[in-house]
């Protein structure tokens, strides 16, 4: 009994240890399926990773308050990248340029990352008094040549929306100059969607609303900013030009891959008591790689290439309607084979009566045809009067 319990023991103990090791946030890709040993190092201090499922870890960040959102805390600047989102809180720069934003009713506003850097990545809807964004979701996908494709079928809910006056739009915001949600549920029905993203050169470009219509609406003059890249760590800032106000500069720290995939020391991950709400299936698990101008020509390149061949299949679909599918049509069935079923039939008791053959059947009912009869032997015949005869009989009477 001792020695039973002994070798159980050690079982469980090994089980314990293999499920520990399989399962260390070192080992497993930090987001959908891409490893973010920099981002789990940067965003620690400010909230907490989470493991939804192995291999699948969101962040989600400390002492908000409940009516906190994305893109929320900051100002909108126009730049040469289009609208671009200044935040001033210290997770901003990687959380609003990386990866989407979802609400989850157990766990809150999360973070899911992404490696694809943007200005800001938000979806807009503008009426007559007012302008909104919304974050998007992780099921919207940016592909080089494509734009945003979204994998499932998303309507932004009322609780993602910010919208504010024209006058208030380049200010930075305060939660009172955001509408309030009833309102905001009526702006959703009545206002019309933003422009989406474009591609210039290497560079992503977030048009949202016409700088023009929010001046002329808002009475206000935008300045446009200039994005530049620096390489000094957790850097998002304004450079204001002592010169000229309208010539101000946005200094950015993009890192590169290498440092994106580095692991992190002593990462701490904690387990989610479970899964999100959103439908996990429909989230592309991305792959982390170099983009470049070379490998951003070469996803263009394919995607037109689909884009051609989907063409030209829907094109050729109504021409293989119309012809006519002979593989599938029944060939018609010869002498021996329905008699063969006739027997197979008969000798299970479905017929009553045997198979005939239907060649000898005909051959009997046909009437007897009378063989050709050679005239000379015919005339020659005893048995068939002649017209001789014929008249001695009468003179004979």
């Amino acid at each position: 009994m001792k020695q039973a319990i002994f070798i159980l023991s050690v079982l469980a103990l090994t089980i314990i240890i293999n499920y520990t090791a399989n399962s260390a946030p070192n080992s497993m890709p930090i987001g959908a399926g891409v490893k973010f040993g920099f981002f789990y190092t940067t965003l620690s201090p400010h909230g907490e990773w989470i493991e939804i499922e192995h291999g699948f870890h969101v962040w989600r960040p400390f002492n908000v308050s409940y009516r906190w959102r994305p893109y929320l805390i900051g100002r909108w600047i126009w730049t040469d990248y289009g609208w671009y989102w200044m935040s001033r809180e210290p997770f901003g720069w990687i959380t609003y340029h990386y990866g989407r934003w979802y609400y989850d009713d157990y766990y809150g506003w999360v973070w899911v990352p992404d490696d694809v850097w943007g200005p800001a990545w938000v979806e807009w809807r503008y009426s007559d008094d007012y302008i909104g964004w919304a974050p998007l979701p992780p099921y919207a996908v940016f592909r080089i040549g494509i734009g945003i494709r979204f994998t499932s079928h998303w309507v932004a809910p009322v609780h993602y929306w910010n919208f504010v006056r024209y006058h208030r739009f380049c200010s930075v915001f305060r939660y009172r100059d955001v509408a309030p949600e009833e309102h905001t549920r009526r702006l959703i029905r009545t206002s019309r969607a933003g422009n989406q993203f474009e591609i210039e050169g290497d560079r992503i470009i977030n048009r949202g609303v016409d700088r023009n219509i929010i001046e002329r609406r808002g009475n206000v003059v935008i300045s446009q900013a200039q994005v530049r890249e620096v390489r000094e760590q957790n850097v998002e800032r304004i450079i204001r030009s002592e010169t000229n106000q309208r010539e101000n500069r946005i200094e950015i720290f993009r890192p590169t891959q290498d440092e994106m995939n580095r692991r992190a020391e002593t990462p701490q991950v904690r387990r989610g008591e479970r899964s999100l709400s959103i439908d996990m299936t429909k989230i592309e698990r991305q792959r982390t790689e170099e983009r470049n101008t070379t490998q951003e020509k070469t996803i263009r390149e394919e995607s037109r290439k689909e884009r051609e061949t989907e063409h030209r299949i829907k094109q050729e679909e109504p021409r293989r309607e119309n012809i006519p599918n002979i593989s599938n049509q029944e060939k018609p069935k010869g002498r021996s084979e329905k008699r063969r079923e006739l027997l197979e039939r008969y000798e299970r008791g479905q017929n009553p009566t045997p198979p005939i053959n239907r060649e000898k059947q005909q051959i009997q009912n046909e009437p007897k045809r009378r063989e050709p009869i050679n005239p000379r032997i015919e005339r020659n015949s005893p048995n068939r009067p002649t017209q001789r005869n014929e008249n001695e009989n009468t003179r004979r009477k």
